[in-house]
């Protein structure tokens, strides 16, 4: 038992000695003065550590604070909150000294978008590789934990607001000859993971990211990487994912990316989007999507779509092609109603809107669609048109049409118009022109033009039509659509219209005459 305890006093004794011994060998001014050199080598920029301690467990270690980067203290784009030296413990009793670890916590970097569209970037220029250090000392690696870089946006008026922040930086960087390189790189968006490989150098600072699972609540964060606020028409359903390279010149400020996206369920205004994938790209102030496809209500989505960010407020525009989508449950979700409208469509636009504004008031552009097989309920046009010329055929409140097309232009207003909105029905085809409200106002006038067949049996019925046919046997009546679409009102005067086509036939004969 004796010997037990004088065992464990002789284990005892030699800890303290050599806590002692590694004590008096570890010399915090050496540290520090080769932790300031080795970071001056990498940040690019005189770094003073102000003050440092020593500790011992559980291995001997310096930590330095009141951290002055740059030629004051307080730098608003570059800020480190403590650093870690960690010697190879050997090292301390045979030199030179080497330090295992460097390691930086808490260094913030902060990234600025101007109200021109310039990025700032902090003067971070390594210098050199920086692998050796003052008084002989060799410092092995630098290391990153619970970094952040914040993204800051500057509006016209000059006042700065934060869009977004990388935080939970770990990372190892290298200062090599061409500039700094921190790989592999991990960090999180709110509570989304992002990894990759960062690089700066006295041309540029690149940013190579990927985020395989963008959670819902951090769409907003993402979006605020471009130093831009989140428009809240746009929502995820779903994680989605994305990959970027980008790039900012720091000698013009100009900020270039390339990536590419995708998206399971995204919600744009009131539309519900399915299996979202593009290609991305960057210039600074303008985002596209090109080409951008997805799937929406049973058809598919082709086109260009752009976010421009330099614009106040910022405004997205659209260079799209539908095919095959559900009339009904497409408007149906537009309008937040059940709609009276079935058949199954294609369009191409061009559309723009502000973000933010509402929908669909602020649209502008134009859209042109082709509806085939549908049917129009309680809109009872093909009823009152057969009535008026006394034709006997079913009296039902809907209107069946093989094609529905037209033109429709917005410049932001209430309405759209169009000049040549086409329905062919049965033996009849009406043209048409005038304006339609979102609030689901109608205001048209045209012509319904019947086959000479057709014709043929309405003259029969009121042979004073025969004054109405044109040229290729067609008869043309002359309409008017107003109301709703909900309590829709028909303008069809007969007499008026015979009585202007009688006159009309009249006036020609006589100028027939002079001239002769």
């Amino acid at each position: 038992m004796r010997r037990i305890v004088i065992f464990f006093i002789v284990l005892v004794v030699l800890a303290v000695a050599a806590i002692v011994l590694v004590r008096s060998t570890l010399n915090a001014e050496t540290l520090r003065v080769a932790a300031e050199s080795k970071l001056t080598a990498v940040l690019g920029q005189p770094v003073h550590i102000g003050e440092i301690g020593m500790s011992l467990v559980p291995t001997p270690a310096a930590t330095g604070s009141r951290i002055t980067i740059g030629s004051s203290s307080g730098s608003p784009d570059l800020a480190l909150e403590r650093v870690r030296i960690v010697p190879r413990v050997q090292s301390l009793f045979r030199g030179p000294y080497v330090i295992r670890d460097v390691i930086l916590e808490g260094l913030v970097v902060r990234i600025t978008r101007d109200s021109n569209g310039g990025w700032r970037f902090p003067p971070v220029v390594p210098v050199g590789s920086g692998t050796g250090g003052d008084a002989g000392v060799i410092v092995e690696r630098v290391r990153l934990t619970r970094g952040r870089v914040r993204v800051f946006a500057i509006d016209a008026a000059n006042g700065l607001l934060e869009t977004s922040s990388l935080d939970g930086i770990e990372g190892e960087a290298v200062a090599a000859a061409d500039g700094l390189r921190v790989a592999p790189l991990t960090g999180r968006i709110g509570a989304s993971p992002v990894s990759g490989t960062a690089s700066v150098n006295p041309r540029e600072a690149v940013l190579d990211f990927s985020m395989p699972s963008i959670a819902p609540d951090d769409l907003a964060a993402v979006i605020g990487l471009a130093a831009a606020e989140a428009p809240g028409f746009i929502r995820l359903a779903k994680p989605a994912a994305v990959k970027m390279s980008v790039r900012i010149n720091r000698t013009d400020g100009r900020l270039t990316g390339s990536g590419s996206l995708g998206a399971p369920q995204v919600g744009f205004y009131s539309l519900q989007l399915s299996n979202l994938e593009s290609p991305i790209s960057t210039n600074g102030a303008q985002v596209t999507l090109d080409p951008a496809t997805f799937a929406l209500y049973s058809g598919t989505h082709r086109g260009k779509m752009v976010a421009d960010l330099s614009r106040t407020p910022a405004r997205w525009t659209s260079e799209s092609a539908v095919r095959g989508i559900d009339v009904s449950d497409f408007l149906a979700a537009l309008t937040g109603r059940d709609q009276r409208f079935d058949g199954t469509g294609s369009a191409s636009a061009s559309l723009s809107a502000a973000v933010g504004a509402p929908m669909p008031r602020s649209l502008a552009g134009r859209l042109e669609i082709n509806v085939v097989n549908g049917i129009v309920r309680d809109f009872p046009l093909l009823a009152a048109i057969n009535r008026a010329l006394r034709l006997a055929e079913p009296s039902g409140r809907d209107t069946q049409f093989e094609r529905l097309s037209g033109t429709f232009t917005s410049t932001g207003s209430d309405s759209v118009g169009t000049t040549d909105l086409l329905m062919l029905a049965r033996d009849m085809r009406v043209h048409a022109a005038g304006r339609i409200g979102f609030d689901r106002w109608l205001e048209l006038e045209g012509l319904a033009v019947f086959s000479p067949e057709r014709t043929s049996e309405a003259i029969r019925s009121v042979r004073e039509l025969s004054v109405l046919r044109n040229e290729s046997g067609e008869l043309e009546l002359p309409i008017r659509i107003g109301g709703t679409l909900d309590n829709p009102s028909f303008g069809i005067d007969l007499e008026a219209a015979i009585t202007r086509s009688i006159k009309e036939e009249l006036r020609r004969r006589f100028r027939g005459l002079l001239r002769r």
